[in-house]
């Protein structure tokens, strides 16, 4: 269930910690269904959870770091949904996971005052709360198939984050985020499932060489998937309309941390999966620096069009979402830069990354700051604010803090990051004698230019001027709020004056797991922010900003609102959708019509099938009947004959049993006649046998008598023996057997007539 990849550290250490990363993820979810059924009036009790769960994850994710730091943290749940789950926590997942509490445990603390004006605070804080278990687990995932899963709770929870006021601007923007979101998800799961025919695996792990049909389109489906919910253009429409709906702790969130979701899949796709473990050949290399080039040139477009956009806005929360969209633009082009150098990108994967934390603090502060401004004033348009520098002092301070921060000034946490990125941008041009680099390295110092330009107006529209006459009272912050805006402005300038702490304890150590190496890598160990080189390209975006804000705002070139053609929505999204929408109709017309003619052939065969079968058993019915009647006469009749042959039975049975009984008697009568008889013929037997014996003597004595006398005449010879005198004397003998015959005969007659009478 549990693996570590240090075997320094104790056993139970390990163990225990393995499974810290389980519960620092479980722990949201749980808890945020769980203040789902707390009662509308616990709102201390509602309050006091949400702020020690999101305490508790934080510290979980800080109690991490060390067994990160000497490898990588596993858990798995090897018997979910068959697939299992797979939890790894390296380091580059463990500062997602750091910045991910640490801006949710602020954000959450600044809910206890701005929710305070809001409906359904009960499902507010659930759904915040159960958010940051699934953003939790996306960093923490240890394959596609467990990011995947977390990535789409991420989305569904966060829509009702969206939809919080539920009016109809509300619900059109959440409606916007929630298709695009699923088509997001339906493109990782395309390419999930590509990954896994080409691989047989899912796992987040340097498989380039694995990779050999589909990779482009494996990539395209990653990147549109991811880019959807980092707001890359042209797939970012869903910001603008979300983040002036949405309560301003969940847009900080939105902001600040969950398009970093899409950037860090982005991440870890471009920089891990697309790499090789071994050395790659010739033709990866190049297929790497086309794909690096594409996705670089993604980031350029993106950040200057977010830009240009923030400038046009007068909505303070459509400004600081198109700032978003910008500041995604420069994360981007450093995972390009970086993944166009290979080995060498060390540099722009850096600057990313350090950008990335960067952008999390100074976006959420700001929006935050926003909130604590529409709290109090329930304005959000720059025409109708003014002179809150006299009013919100504190909230004046830590805006101008943020936006130094995003601006890049030296001494602000932008600084570093934006450096790191154009020293990449740098060297990839050193490296790549490619004009298009050195378009896109101008491109970027416009773009920092420009992102002055835009805080310029926010600051002078909303702190500077008159004060409105309804906006004209006192303003009293509360504690909460008055501690996250403060902690937001100390973390921003502390990252600036000590750039080098984050960069060598933690970036540096993120690069070599990546195993970069070479001139970006030699530099990173010793960079020199301060140094005269990067401080000249600092003043010269200064001065270009001066340069564009000065007449623009003179002559009111960012009041300038674009006509409605000139927006991607209208030009891409609304004809694709369009167009989407007729051929589908068609198609659904032109299936519909087909089944509708398929549904009437058969329903006419099925018809006639019917009439036939109805007949069929209509004649089978009457034939019943009639079998039924006959069947029914011949049981009646057989009753009939079953009675008659039970009384013939009965009578017959009556007759047997008296002649049985006479049998019996006759058979008893003539048992003792043959007893009779028996004995009887027995005596005759014995006086018969008696009397044989004596006719035998006489004969025997007259028959030798006979025989001399025969004997004597032959001797003498007077004459021959006549055949006559012997049958004479044999007829003799044989009338008399007869006779005797007859008289035992009589005898027997005569006893068994005797004793049958008595």
């Amino acid at each position: 269930m549990f693996a570590a990849a240090s075997e320094h550290l104790p056993i139970i250490y390990r163990i225990y910690y393995s499974a810290t990363v389980l519960w620092v993820t479980l722990a949201p979810l749980l808890a945020g269904i769980g203040l789902y059924f707390f009662k509308d009036s616990w709102e201390i009790a509602r309050k006091a959870t949400s702020l020690i769960v999101s305490l508790f994850s934080l510290a979980g994710v800080v109690s991490l770091l060390p067994l990160v730091l000497s490898g990588t943290v596993c858990y798995d749940l090897i018997g979910f949904m068959q697939l299992g789950l797979f939890f790894k926590v390296d380091l580059i997942g463990w500062i997602f996971a750091a910045l991910i509490t640490l801006v949710w445990f602020l954000a959450t603390l600044f809910s206890f005052a701005y929710m305070d004006f809001e409906h359904n605070r009960r499902r507010y804080y659930s759904i915040l709360i159960f958010t940051l278990g699934a953003t939790l687990g996306v960093v923490f995932a240890g394959d596609f198939f467990t990011l995947f899963l977390f990535f789409e709770l991420m989305t569904l929870s966060s829509f009702i984050l969206v939809i919080h006021k539920q009016d109809y601007e509300a619900m059109e923007a959440g409606i916007l985020y929630l298709y695009l979101g699923l088509a997001g998800g339906l493109a990782l799961l395309f390419a999930i499932i590509l990954l896994f025919s080409a691989t047989g695996s899912v796992a987040i792990v340097p498989a380039l060489d694995q990779i050999t049909a589909n990779r482009t389109l494996i990539y395209i489906l990653f990147l549109v998937g991811f880019g959807i919910k980092a707001g890359l253009i042209p797939l970012h429409i869903w910001l603008p309309r979300a983040h002036p709906v949405a309560p301003s702790p969940a847009s900080a969130l939105l902001s600040g941390i969950m398009i970093k979701i899409g950037v860090y899949g982005i991440l870890r796709v471009s920089l891990i999966l697309f790499s090789s473990p071994t050395e790659l050949g010739t033709s990866d290399l190049n297929y790497l620096f086309v794909v690096g080039n594409a996705l670089m040139w993604i980031g350029i477009v993106t950040m200057l069009a977010g830009a240009v956009m923030a400038l046009l806005q007068e909505n303070m929360k459509r400004i600081l979402a198109y700032s978003s969209v910008s500041q995604i633009g420069y994360i981007a082009t450093g995972l390009g830069a970086a993944m166009l150098m290979g080995i060498g990108g060390a540099m722009g994967f850096a600057g990313a990354v350090y950008h990335i934390i960067n952008h999390a603090f100074f976006k959420a502060g700001l929006f935050m700051m926003v909130g604590t401004i529409y709290i109090y004033t329930h304005e959000l348009e720059l025409s109708r604010l003014g002179g809150m520098l006299k009013k919100m002092p504190l909230v004046a301070v830590t805006f101008l803090v943020a936006a130094f921060g995003i601006a890049g000034v030296p001494g602000f946490n932008g600084y570093p990051s934006k450096t790191l990125v154009h020293d990449a941008l740098l060297i990839a041009i050193k490296y790549n004698d490619l004009i298009s680099l050195e378009v896109a390295e101008k491109i970027f110092t416009l773009t920092s230019a420009l992102t002055i330009c835009y805080f310029a107006k926010f600051f002078r529209g909303v702190f500077l001027g008159p004060v409105p006459e309804k906006l004209d009272r006192d303003y009293k912050l509360t504690p909460s709020t008055i501690a996250v805006l403060s902690s937001f402005a100390l973390i921003i300038v502390a990252i600036g004056l000590f750039p080098n702490l984050i960069l060598e304890r933690i970036l540096v150590p993120a690069s070599e797991m990546l195993r970069y190496e070479g001139y970006a890598m030699d530099l990173l160990y010793n960079f020199d922010f301060f140094g005269w080189y990067p401080l000249k390209a600092m003043i010269i975006v200064a001065v270009l900003a001066l340069i564009i804000f000065i007449p623009g705002a003179y002559r009111r070139w960012f009041d300038w609102k674009p006509p409605s053609w000139l927006s991607i929505y209208v030009l891409i999204y609304q004809p694709v959708t369009r167009y989407l929408i007729a051929f589908t109709c068609r198609t659904a017309v032109l299936v519909d019509s087909s089944v509708d003619k398929a549904y009437d052939r058969s329903g006419w065969v099925a018809r006639n099938w019917c009439n036939i079968v109805g007949d069929l058993d209509q004649g089978l019915d009457r034939l019943y009947l009639k079998w039924g009647d006959m069947g029914r006469k011949l049981a009646d009749r057989s009753c009939d004959l079953d009675a008659k042959i039970d009384q013939f039975y009965e009578k017959s049975g009556a007759a047997a049993r008296k002649i049985a009984d006479k049998s019996a008697d006759l058979d008893s009568v003539l048992d003792r006649a043959y007893l009779k008889t028996g004995q009887a013929a027995k005596k005759l037997a014995i006086h018969s046998t008696d009397l044989d014996r004596a006719f035998t003597a006489v004969y025997d004595q007259a028959g030798r008598g006979a025989g001399k006398e025969v004997e004597e005449k032959l001797k003498a010879g007077k004459r021959k023996v006549r055949s006559k005198d012997r049958v004479r004397w044999t007829t003799k003998n044989l009338s008399f057997d007869n006779l005797l015959l007859v008289l035992v005969l009589g005898v027997v007659l005569l006893v068994i007539f005797y004793f049958g009478r008595s």
